[in-house]
Order: C-alpha cells, then sequence, then structure tokens
C-alpha cells in the first residue's frame, strides 16, 4: 500500500501506468482513490497515474484538523512534490474538482493540463450545506446509503462496497470539508487558469448540474465543456463509454 508523508500525515495512493507524463487524480466527498481505479488502469503509453486518499478520507490519516479546501489543494501539491512530479495533468470529481481549482488557481505553472469532473466554482444554496454539515455526526450507514446512491443516476454493480469507502471518512473532515466548500467561490480565479481544461458534467448530475460545468468553461480561457448523456455525479463510473474517450483524447491532444 503505497503512501507518502506530508508533514506528518500519512496520505494513501494508488498508481497506475508507467511514462514520463504524471496525471493526479483527486476524489470527491466522501470518496477515494478507489473511484479513479479504472482511469489508472486506463492510462495510455507514457502516462503514470496517482490517485490520492485526501487527509481524512479513504486510508489516509485522520489527524485532527484543520480540513478544508485550500489545505488539501496544498497537499496534493506536497504528494506531487513528495513523489517527485513536476509539471502534471491535474483531474477532479466533485469536491475534488473544487480542490483542483484552489490550486489551479494559485500554481498554474505547475499544472501541463486541467480536467474538471462533475464539479461547479461555489455553492449554490450556502445555508443548505451548512445544515448538512451540522446533522453530520448524527450519520449512520443508512445515511450513507443515501449519499452515495445519490452520486448515481446509473448505479454501479457493486455499489454498496463504495458505502464501505464513504463509512471511512472521519467526521471532522466531512464537517469542515462541507463548510468549506461552502465558503469559497472560485468564478473570478479561474480566470486566470491559462492551461487546456477539460470540464465534463453528467446530464443528469442534480447536485453539479450542466449550468455549473457552463460557467466555468466561460471562466475558464479556451476551456472545452462536454455534458454526458444519461451520467449523474460520477461520470466515469456511469458512463465510462462516453467518459473516457474524450478524457484518453484530451490527454493525447
Amino acid at each position: 500500500m503505497p503512501r507518502v508523508s506530508i508533514h506528518g500525515v500519512h496520505l494513501h495512493y494508488l498508481t497506475g501506468g508507467d511514462g514520463p507524463h504524471s496525471v493526479v487524480f483527486v476524489h470527491g466527498f466522501c470518496q477515494s482513490s478507489v473511484f479513479w481505479k479504472e482511469a489508472l488502469d486506463r492510462l495510455p503509453a507514457g502516462h503514470r497515474g496517482f490517485a490520492l486518499d485526501l487527509k481524512g478520507f479513504g486510508d489516509s490519516d485522520k489527524p485532527p484538523g484543520p480540513y478544508g479546501i485550500p489545505t488539501f489543494a496544498d497537499e496534493v501539491l506536497a504528494l506531487a512534490d513528495a513523489l517527485g512530479l513536476g509539471r502534471f495533468v491535474l483531474v477532479g470529481n466533485s469536491m475534488g474538482g473544487v480542490v483542483c481549482q484552489s490550486l489551479a488557481s494559485r500554481y498554474a505553472q505547475r499544472l501541463s493540463r486541467l480536467v474538471l469532473v462533475s464539479t461547479g466554482a461555489y455553492a449554490r444554496n450556502p445555508a443548505a450545506a451548512r445544515e448538512r454539515a451540522e446533522q453530520i455526526p448524527e450519520w449512520k450507514r443508512d445515511d450513507f446509503e443515501k449519499m452515495v446512491k445519490a452520486f448515481f443516476a446509473i448505479l454501479p454493480n457493486r455499489w454498496e462496497t463504495l458505502v464501505d469507502v464513504a463509512m471511512k471518512a472521519s467526521r471532522e473532515a466531512m464537517v469542515q470539508s462541507t463548510l468549506s466548500s461552502a465558503s469559497l467561490n472560485f468564478l473570478k480565479a479561474v480566470r486566470q487558469v491559462n492551461v487546456p481544461t477539460l470540464i465534463v458534467q453528467g446530464e443528469r448530475d442534480a447536485s453539479r448540474t450542466p449550468q455549473d460545468g457552463k460557467e466555468l468553461q466561460e471562466a475558464i480561457p479556451g476551456s472545452a465543456l462536454h455534458v454526458l448523456g444519461g451520467a449523474g455525479h460520477t461520470p466515469m463510473l456511469e458512463r465510462p463509454d462516453l467518459f473516457y474517450p474524450l478524457f484518453l483524447n484530451f490527454l493525447g491532444a
């Protein structure tokens, strides 16, 4: 189980592929590197991928906070430094996409490409997000099952294993990352992101709608938006037949 120590915190990651071109994958809320396992397996020749578990999630350490989007972004960059990566492709889904916006808006010179999947620049209903954060300490397995089901318009096989992944998250990380996401707006900051950017949204995503992707596409110079039919919040698992041709073509473009 590969791990790297960042400021005394051990972060778990998965790796796949081989070659000089590096790709770093960032998962969403109550997810883990498992959500990007297929992407690691599909990387083309010349590309090596790293999918990490953010601090407080998956199999990474779960120390006391602080947790939050800018902190996660700094730790992703620190992981890239610890692994000896130079410029790299950065890929994020959902909350991971917000982490990527935070990193890209401050350290765009480290990125060769950027991929934002089912994400947005800001929370459309911050009050509702704060209310959800207050309810998190009371969550039981049934609550995690409802949340995981909401990721998908097309429920994958063995989705119950993803509930087990979600339940590994620390309550403190869940609460603080939710509050952090509710307090931030990257719509102006991403206008400074001058790297090739692919934006992918699910047509049936209720939490991050195609409108979120359209706003990002209009803000990030030269970016391209694709809305995948039938997909919900996790298109790389729901519509791999549509997602991976786009993604792999973008890597080779």
